[in-house]
């Protein structure tokens, strides 16, 4: 069926009161529209990525210039072209190869047992960019609309300057925001909308006489979390470290626990019990937090902090398995003794959580936190900054050039995002079109040419000004009176006249190099075509003298065996009458 499949969930369909839009959208529909293809897009396209081609540490992230694009091969399909990527504790445990056996299964049955299928592996779960190429069963997202989207684990990553997705995990980006601030909020939207709404079964009409405790409040996922419950209505209880209690605080938590300094159980004792806890944690944090649940009410400690990948890596699929499940009952059933639940969560990406997450930011309730951002360059920088821990908000690449991400965060000036540090130094942002290997970064390079001086015509300027080589080489060059003067000045008319010329010779050498190609490749294709035709014809020929061989030494073969039987039966006829004779004529003697 060509439709975007979104499943209906009770969570998202009967409590979010979704738009009609949203709604089509989760029906299962014929394709309504044929394949929307980019110019940029070509069969053996390639692009820059950032992979690694074993597990291990940071070492392993390597750039490859001439990574295979991704194109549409299927009517959900889409492809993005990458403006911003956000990374994420879940890349740092991914790089080591935490759940690569789960995840293996999960991209291919087949290769379960076949180690290193997966590379060379790009991470990244975060993406805000352009829509490139969308296949026909995605009608909510066309090509040239700038989206978001939250990536599955075993699909390639956002590290990249394309990323294919499923157009189910696709929603269009809130105008509100710059792709440097969209990209912070999918994963931890999916993740926290995962452990919150699906798991832990609050939404927007229930959760104003909720009491939650978020447990490590300052990361990404806390952040979020704070936001999206106090835009519902909910009393929160924020723990973190000293350092981020100024931002939990900023966000709307209505009680701050200090972690660092204070025993942070002893100190919730002395607080009202609560209805959902949300750890962020992990540890032993189960063994105390259940009792500041309240009992018998229908109250739920949700960890996103499992051991199940864990396990599943370090005894095998089937044996972690086993005691992941052994491990998750001996806990319910502990819990269910106290009158609470234990839940586990897990990141899903959810396209249509994403549809309603990005209302909540169009209205102002929720803001992205941004606390660094790196340029593409700088990957493995981030990961080692994001590997140091105690996160304050989300750090996020910057894919695309310096221009387009200039020129999109001038469009959106809402004053909504909360950034702490922006990693530029002296490495620019506009790499893209530094490498003509990739053919997306192509358009972009032809862009910036477009608009900047020939070598010519700078040093003609320079000579009309009196201006030297070392001036230039020492940053001395100063706007002279050529440009003040336009072109009516003598060395500006010199200038456009060597400029034009030029331009007109270079050109004709493209359109003569052009039609050269096209006339060697037109002659190599027809003498290709006359080769194999002759190949095929000569084929033919010795097939058909194969087979009139052949048929010919089976006649032969059949008259033969056919003239050998009827001897040897008139032979047998012989033999019998001769026979018969011999019987008469004894019988005859005996008389």
């Amino acid at each position: 069926m060509l439709a975007c499949q979104r499943w209906l969930r009770p969570q998202n369909v009967n409590f979010l009161r979704l738009s009609s839009e949203t709604l089509l959208r989760l029906a299962v529909y014929p394709c309504t529209r044929n394949i929307s293809l980019s110019v940029a897009r070509s069969h053996g396209a390639s692009m820059r990525a950032w992979v690694i081609n074993r597990y291990g540490t940071n070492d392993e992230l390597a750039l490859m210039e001439n990574h295979p694009a991704p194109s549409v091969n299927h009517a959900h399909e889409v492809v993005v072209k990458v403006h911003a990527a956000s990374l994420n504790p879940l890349d740092i445990s991914m790089r080591g190869g935490y759940g690569a056996g789960v995840l293996r299964l999960r991209r291919d049955p087949r290769t379960l047992l076949q180690r290193g299928t997966e590379f060379p592996l790009v991470l990244g779960r975060d993406v805000s960019g352009v829509a490139l190429e969308c296949g026909s069963g995605v009608t909510h997202v066309q090509a040239g609309d700038e989206v978001w989207a939250s990536i599955p684990p075993w699909q390639q990553g956002s590290f990249a300057e394309c990323v294919l997705l499923n157009g189910s995990d696709v929603s269009l980006k809130p105008k509100a925001l710059s792709h440097v601030e969209a990209a912070s909020i999918p994963y931890v939207a999916a993740t926290a909308w995962s452990a919150l709404v699906t798991t832990g079964g609050l939404h927007s009409e229930n959760c104003s006489k909720k009491r939650i405790l978020v447990h490590g409040a300052s990361g990404g996922i806390g952040t979020f979390s704070i936001q999206l419950l106090k835009a519902w209505g909910g009393h929160v209880t924020a723990t973190c470290f000293k350092d981020g209690l100024g931002l939990v605080k900023e966000l709307g938590a209505d009680d701050v626990i200090d972690c660092s300094t204070t025993d942070a159980a002893s100190q919730l004792r002395t607080l009202q019990k609560f209805d959902l806890i949300l750890d962020n944690v992990g540890g032993e944090t189960d063994s105390w937090a259940m009792d500041l649940l309240k009992p018998w009410a229908g109250s739920k400690f949700v960890t996103l902090v499992s051991p199940l990948l864990r396990n599943t890596d370090s005894l095998g699929l089937v044996d972690g398995v086993l005691q992941s499940g052994m491990t998750l009952h001996d806990k319910a059933i502990r819990s269910v003794v106290k009158g609470v639940f234990y839940r586990w969560a897990f990141y899903v990406p959810d396209g249509v959580a994403l549809d309603r997450i990005g209302e909540l930011v169009s209205s102002g309730k929720i803001r992205p936190v941004v606390e660094a951002t790196y340029p593409f360059s700088q990957v493995p920088e981030a990961f080692r900054k994001v590997e140091t821990g105690h996160a304050r908000g989300k750090t996020v690449i910057t894919v695309a050039t310096e221009e387009a991400e200039s020129s999109s965060s001038s469009r959106h000036t809402d004053g909504h995002t909360l950034t702490t540090t922006t990693h530029d130094t002296d490495v620019p942002h506009t790499h893209t079109a530094k490498h003509t290997g990739s053919s997306v970064a192509e358009e972009k390079t032809h862009a910036t040419q477009t608009h900047t001086p020939s070598p010519v015509m700078v040093a003609a300027v320079m000579a009309v000004e009196g201006l030297t080589v070392e001036a230039v080489e020492e940053g001395r060059v100063e706007t002279g009176p050529a440009f003040a003067e336009g072109p009516e000045h003598p060395g500006a008319h010199c200038i456009e006249t060597e400029s034009a010329e030029m331009a007109q010779s270079t050109v004709t050498e493209s359109a003569e190099m052009a039609q050269s190609t096209v006339t060697e490749s037109a002659e190599m294709a027809q003498s290709t075509v006359t080769e194999s035709a002759e190949m095929a014809q000569s084929t033919v020929t010795e097939s058909a003298e194969m087979a009139q061989c052949t048929v010919t030494e089976s006649e032969e073969m059949a008259q033969c065996t056919v003239t050998e039987s009827a001897e040897m039966a008139q032979g047998s006829v012989a033999q019998a009458a001769v026979g018969t004779q011999m019987t008469e004529t004894v019988d005859t003697g005996h008389r």
